[in-house]
Parts: C-alpha cells; structure tokens; sequence
C-alpha cells in the first residue's frame, strides 16, 4: 500500500517530536555544531576554515566560556549564557528561541560528551567589583605588565604583541589574540565581572591561561580589570559620536 503524502511526512516527523531535545540542537545547532557535535556541520568551513575559533566539537569536553576553573566542564548556566549572549563575530545569539528551548538545547549538547552525566561543575566565587577608579587602572597597568599580558595583546592592548603571529589553539588553528580596545567583541562578555571570570578561568583549548594564581593578591584581578577597562576605546568617544 503506497502511504499519502501527509502521512508519510507525519512519520518522518515522529523521531524528532519524541526528542524535542534533539529537534531543537537539529534546528538551531546541527548547521555549525553537526549532527553529531563534531564541529563539522555545513556551515563549519564557511566560518573560519584556517582560524580559530571553529564551532565547538561538542564530543571533546573542552569548553572555553565558562564560569568553572580551567581544566573542568562548564555549568548549564554558563552553556546557557553562551546560547543568550553568542560569540561575537562568530555565533549568534539565539535569544529568538523560547526559554524552554534554549534549555533542551543545552540538554542535547551535553549528550555529545560523557563526562557531563558524572560531573558536578563548581563556578569558582566572583566578588563584587571594588571602585574601578583611576588608582585601580595605574596598580593594574603595572599588573599588565607583571603579567605579561603584552605578549600577546600587545603594550597598548591592540592584540599586536610579539607573540601574536604565532598563537595557536590546542588543534593547531591559528588565533588571534583579543584587541582591548574592542570590549564588544570579547567572547566572554565585557562586563568587569565578565573580564574579571575570563581572567579567574582562562579559556580552555586557547594560549589565554588562568591567572587565578598569578598575582599574590586577589585584588591585583580587579587592578587588571581597571586597566583593561581603561583601553576601550568607545568610552573615550566624544559624546554623540557613532
């Protein structure tokens, strides 16, 4: 017996309707992620075929934007944030899903990696912000320097230090070391506690390390966060400017 047409589309439909999990990340994240979370979906090469960063393979566990220390997987609150706020230059927002949809996206992708069934990711704390003020932006362009922040981005923060022709990721990729005076395109949010969660947890699988330990007080963080605040250039423009 032949099936009619709208039956046999009512079938093809079942699998994905039973998983709304999976009809979500098929959606709106198979067509860079793949439809198996390897990074390799259709539109993979058309975003960065020799630079870094390529969608997420979503089946290695290794996650940049996070609010856990560097080594461990991200919270479902972090994944989320990344779905809400996108990667500049990159990937888009996905704002336009529903609240529910969004959560059965982060639902799939942790089915790509394993280790999310046994882990318990643990944000490291994020005080409050103390005054950013012009004291804090001298203490942290000292910190800048004690750092060596200007290997890579450069002693004016362009991302034009000596070492930034030769970064790459952990696949090789070339990257490009951020540009401090850009704060929009930060991947990680450009809110001093989005600057100061970059700097406490690094950003897996790329040349920027955790600088959880790097200065003997913790305070140094926010000195940075001052400093680096201080470079962007948009809060310098005249007023009116666009």
């Amino acid at each position: 017996m032949r099936l009619g047409a709208p039956l046999l589309l009512v079938l093809m439909a079942a699998p994905a309707a039973a998983d709304p999990a999976a009809a979500v990340y098929n959606h709106a994240c198979a067509w860079c992620h793949g439809k198996d979370g390897r990074g390799d979906g259709p539109a993979a090469f058309s975003i960065a075929k020799y630079l870094s960063p390529r969608p997420r393979d979503l089946t290695r566990g290794r996650f940049e934007l996070r609010s856990t220390a560097s080594g461990e997987l991200p919270t479902d609150e972090d994944l989320l944030r990344t779905l809400e706020h996108g990667i500049p230059g990159y990937m888009p927002s996905f704002r336009g899903l529903t609240a529910g949809e969004r959560r059965l996206a982060v639902t799939a992708l942790k089915r790509f990696y394993p280790g999310f069934a046994s882990a318990h990711p643990t944000p490291v704390p994020l005080p409050e912000p103390p005054a950013l003020d012009a004291a804090a932006v001298a203490r942290g362009r000292q910190a800048y320097a004690a750092g060596g922040c200007a290997s890579c981005h450069g002693e004016r923060g362009h991302g034009d230090g000596p070492s930034a022709p030769e970064l790459k990721d952990e696949t090789g990729l070339r990257i490009r070391p951020a540009d401090l005076r850009y704060p929009a395109r930060f991947k990680n949010g450009a809110e001093p506690v989005d600057v100061y969660r970059t700097l406490v947890t690094g950003l897996d699988g790329t040349p920027m390390p955790s600088y959880a330990d790097a200065f003997d007080e913790r305070g140094t963080l926010w000195d940075l966060v001052a400093y680096i605040g201080s470079l962007d250039r948009s809060a310098h423009r005249p007023r009116g400017a666009r």
